[in-house]
């Protein structure tokens, strides 16, 4: 059980306000969690197994590459029109 004078100095290291009403409220509250978590703690969990995952398997989803396709970015046209430029750099006139 979490005492109302410990919901109060947690507040006043959370720098929040609230009232009386809401420091009994949340004492209550935070005392049912830690009740909840101390039966968690009494579970036996030695038969259940090891997990590192929550998956067990994990598959790569994506398509295969196909290597002999070339592939062009859509912006290769625009930089082989463009009337000034210098390998892939476009030149623009300065508007400072």
């Amino acid at each position: 059980m979490i005492s109302e004078e410990e919901i109060e100095h947690l507040k006043d290291l959370a720098r929040v306000e609230f009232g009386k009403t809401e420091t009994k409220k949340l004492a209550k509250d935070m005392g049912d969690i830690l009740g909840y978590v101390d039966r968690l703690k009494e579970a036996d969990v030695s038969v259940a197994p090891e997990m590192t995952r929550a998956l067990e398997e994990v598959k790569n989803v994506f398509r295969k590459e196909d290597k002999e396709e070339e592939i062009t970015h859509p912006t290769t046209d625009l930089i082989d029109a463009f009337p000034d430029k210098k390998s892939n750099y476009l030149r623009v006139q300065s508007i400072l």
